[in-house]
């Protein structure tokens, strides 16, 4: 998430640091942080300009059958191609150029255009892909397209080409947001290498055993839950939609309030063995980023400044501690609040993390090497083509409980099957 503050900072501490290492003089220093700082202000002008004199639309389109690359070997397709009308040219229209606004994979073409001038008429394109017959496209008005002698027609309607394949699940006060990755759509930092599957099955397990802490605190249940405002579990995306560069793999802890002008975004992340490397926070409403090492804690205050839950990774990786602080004696019986402060542990399950997840529970406060008792295993499997969620946490007791949703596979949302 760069940002031009953080981009200043960086530049600035970059030069002192080399000029320091150089023994350049204090006058040099400040005549080169100047420098810096009117560099960005005019990089951030430009990109205000830039962005308010250009109108940007895109569209997805969903064939009926896994297209077949055209090179087997590096995995290549050939790109359809997008035409528009005189009038349309006329506007200036254009494809907007890079991986984060065109491509096309087995299960998709993704394409963005735009032109000068700010909300300009969306325009009519053709799109030609030969051989491919076209189920559905994501971003065309009222979902509506015409069949060509060449492809399909249709009026733009969305300010961006929807690559993102995303499903939100409410639980009271806390949201599981699940990105359903496949590897047909790996792109971006993901595109080359080993696909981190083994990673997108940790991170699910993870969410799932955070999700269960926060319904042992009764915050899934309620929301009232005696902070501002609500927790966000999500996981990554491998897919590069819009330029989301989601890399490397993690799954994030959220608190989160005025939507996303405020929150504390955790990154916790993950090798190919289901570990925990460290943490990366975000806090958006500061605009400060911070890193947690393993044994380190992170404090998760709200809106108010008082923190509400903390966070310590294992020293060998293999979990999570979630703290929550014990409230005020006011606060003891609010909705939401177990009565006798707990803390809680989600850690890899007897093989692994890409396994599953134990969830385990201890009084508030224990000593470091103070037992923990497991409450339950947390699993989860995402059948990205089928658009089907399935998780379950197995009781010590020897009860389950299930969670389970079935989603619009080509761009995520419940549906009712």
């Amino acid at each position: 998430m760069p940002t031009n503050r953080n981009l200043f900072n960086n530049v600035v501490y970059q030069t002192f640091k080399r000029a320091i290492r150089l023994r350049f003089s204090p006058r040099f220093l400040a005549v080169a942080s100047l420098f810096a700082a009117l560099f960005l202000t005019a990089t951030s002008r430009d990109a205000a300009l830039e962005a308010a004199e250009t109108t940007r639309f895109g569209a997805v389109l969903i064939p009926t059958a896994p297209v077949k690359p055209s090179d087997a070997q590096s995995r290549k397709f050939e790109t359809p191609q997008v035409v528009f009308n005189e009038e349309d040219k006329n506007a200036g229209w254009r494809i907007v150029e890079g991986e984060a606004h065109v491509g096309v994979d087995a299960t998709r073409f993704y394409f963005t255009v735009e032109a000068p001038g700010a909300n300009v008429k969306a325009p009519r394109v053709e799109v030609v892909w030969p051989g491919v017959e076209v189920a559905r496209v994501l971003g065309a008005r009222d979902g509506k397209f015409e069949k060509t002698e060449r492809g399909v027609s249709f009026e733009l309607a969305s300010r961006t080409a929807p690559t993102c394949v995303f499903t939100e699940v409410p639980f009271g006060s806390v949201r599981l947001g699940v990105f359903h990755n496949r590897e047909e759509r790996r792109a971006g930092p993901y595109r080359d290498g080993v696909y981190p599957e083994a990673e997108i099955k940790a991170q699910l397990n993870f969410m799932i055993g955070a999700l269960e802490v926060c319904r042992e605190l009764g915050w899934t249940e309620s929301t009232s839950p005696g902070f501002v405002d609500h927790i966000n579990i999500y996981g990554f995306e491998t897919c590069y939609p819009n330029g989301h560069r989601d890399f490397p793999p993690h799954f994030h802890i959220m608190l989160a309030w005025n939507g996303w002008a405020g929150a504390h975004v955790a990154h916790y992340l993950l090798d190919a063995n289901g570990l925990i490397l460290k943490n990366n926070q975000w806090s958006l409403h500061e605009n400060v980023e911070t890193f947690y090492g393993r044994g380190e804690t992170t404090p998760f205050p709200d809106k108010t400044g008082r923190v509400i839950f903390e966070t310590t990774i294992l020293p060998d990786g293999t979990g999570l501690v979630i703290r929550p602080t014990s409230p005020p004696e006011s606060q003891q019986k609010t909705e939401g609040y177990a009565s006798a402060p707990r803390e809680f542990l989600i850690r890899a399950g007897r093989k692994s993390a890409v396994e599953s997840v134990e969830v385990c529970v201890r009084p508030f406060d224990s000593a470091a090497d103070a037992p923990w008792t497991l409450i339950g295993e947390a699993s989860a499997v995402d059948d990205s083509v089928a658009g089907k969620f399935r998780a379950s946490i197995r009781y010590a007791d020897g009860s389950s409980r299930q969670i389970a949703f079935d989603y619009d596979p080509a761009r995520g949302g419940r549906i009712d099957r």
